[in-house]
């Protein structure tokens, strides 16, 4: 009997990665020999984000949509690069089933493995899909969306293939060991931990507003430590904050260890990513969700809505100026970081939220194609 094979088709972002790699890991757990290859964008952090892992990378030359006239003629030549890497990967590996994983890196792939015939399915766990999920939709057999509302933003006759699971995350979130975390990351095990991570590539609004108000946070030096994930390139942000009275801080660059990031963690201060969202509901952590701005369709905060419909989080706008989002996190920020009793009940929503099997049901019906 052959050794089955599964392809991930997609990167460009964390959030079209992360999900990816919980759907294998169940994929593993099921069916030890089985293997995963990941055909991803050639982006840095696809590089980054799979450096780590034993499956086999294919960066594909497939570039975004491109929204000057000039680009085209280069879009056009990655996509038919990409669509003849597609078609041999397709013929050499005979895959069992492929998952599309979201965004302009899942098209090539997703696309020749429906017109193979092949059991092909498409993540989908933001709110609102898009450009390049909503084409992919003609192509595959189901979308898994983290929630019921997105099946009505596919095109009608393709709406009835969503199919609502949650959105997969790697098992160690919901089980981190709180100690190994301190541990870890050099923190203090006596302290509250604020944790602030503006997603894969990090976020600068929100970087800059933390270093404004430095010497608000010294007021809670006493009880609280900053773990703050800048994001890649984006250190040099920060100004040092390790000044008299100021928060504790460990400024990453990256983290490989997300989930231990949340076991440290008491509140977090995020973005609305659709995998940040599950994460906090996983980790039972408090959000403080500054959606990413500059989202035509807003997608970020619909993805955060319903934590803060459950008394999980908080959604505060992203002014997309460092000295307004000071002036809001000091209005916001500084009195959850005072009130234990309000971040206890927050806590306790974010548990209700958290949908653990989403991977596995993901896996299973990849599994089933066999």
């Amino acid at each position: 009997m052959s050794r089955p094979t599964y392809i991930f088709a997609g990167g460009g972002t964390g959030g079209h990665l992360y999900p990816a790699l919980a759907v294998a890991e169940q994929l593993l757990i099921a069916e030890p020999d089985a293997a995963i290859v990941f055909a991803c964008s050639n982006r840095p952090i696809d590089r980054r984000v799979l450096s780590d892992v034993d499956y086999a990378v294919v960066p594909q030359p497939i570039r975004p949509l491109p929204r000057r006239i000039g680009a085209v003629p280069g879009f056009l030549r990655t996509w038919r690069q990409s669509g003849k890497l597609a078609r041999t990967l397709l013929d050499d590996l005979q895959p069992s089933a492929v998952l599309g994983t979201g965004g302009f890196a899942a098209a090539p792939l997703v696309k020749q493995a429906a017109k193979a015939g092949l059991p092909v399915a498409m993540l989908n766990p933001d709110a609102v899909p898009g450009k390049a999920n909503k084409y992919l939709a003609k192509y595959v057999d189901v979308v898994f969306t983290q929630f019921e509302s997105t099946a009505s933003m596919f095109p009608a006759k393709f709406a009835s293939r969503a199919k609502a699971v949650g959105c997969p995350i790697r098992s160690g979130f919901s089980g981190a060991d709180r100690a190994e975390a301190m541990e870890y990351f050099s923190l203090d095990p006596n302290r509250k931990t604020l944790f602030v991570n503006g997603g894969s590539l990090g976020a600068a609004t929100i970087n800059v507003a933390m270093a404004l108000i430095d010497d608000d946070l010294g007021e809670f030096a006493e009880q609280w430590q900053l773990l703050h994930v800048a994001g890649m390139s984006k250190v040099t942000e920060i100004e040092d904050q390790d000044g008299p009275g100021a928060m504790r801080p460990i400024v990453l660059e990256y983290c490989d260890r997300m989930d231990l990031a949340y076991a440290a963690a008491d509140l977090s201060l995020c973005r609305g990513g659709a995998s940040t969202a599950a994460e906090l509901a996983a980790s039972g952590t408090p959000g403080l969700i500054m959606p990413y701005p500059y989202h035509k369709d807003d997608h970020q905060r619909l993805n955060a809505a319903p934590l803060e419909d459950s008394g999980a989080a908080i959604i505060c706008k992203d002014a997309a100026d460092g000295a307004q989002n000071a002036t809001m996190l000091r209005e916001t920020l500084l009195p959850l970081l005072g009130d234990s009793d309000r971040l206890a009940k927050m806590r306790t929503a974010a548990v209700s939220m958290a949908r653990p099997d989403a991977a596995k049901d993901v896996a299973d019906w990849m599994l089933q194609r066999c």
